[in-house]
């Protein structure tokens, strides 16, 4: 970002910006699977996992209402808020992030479970 004649940097953040479009494109089958596992376990109304879908959703608003549209903007030819948007940028993934490690936690200890696995 610090050089914007940069071809090589250029190339690579335009690759980050497409893996994360096709990364939330994806990130679709998740809760469809997941909700689809929690109807044949019989626990789709267990507060473990209505939290977890709560912050699925709080993840992909993230992802889809800021992450994304911040790094369309950081790609294109930009002016001297380049940085501090980067800067908020990383802000933001690091929420994303979060929620979804906080997600993967509920999935995997499921707090008061009843199935037995």
């Amino acid at each position: 970002m610090a050089d914007p004649d940069d071809q090589r940097t250029a190339a690579a953040l335009g690759l980050l910006h497409r893996i994360c479009r096709g990364y939330a494109a994806v990130g679709i089958v998740v809760p469809v699977f997941g909700v689809a596992t929690a109807i044949g376990l019989g626990v789709l109304t267990d507060t473990w996992l209505v939290v977890s879908m709560v912050l699925t959703a709080g993840a992909a608003a993230v992802l889809l209402g800021r992450v994304l549209p911040v790094q369309a903007r950081l790609l294109a030819p930009r002016g001297d808020t380049a940085l501090q948007e980067s800067r908020r940028l990383g802000m933001t993934v690091g929420v994303f992030n979060l929620l979804w490690a906080v997600v993967v936690v509920l999935m995997i200890v499921r707090p008061g479970s009843t199935t037995g696995v």
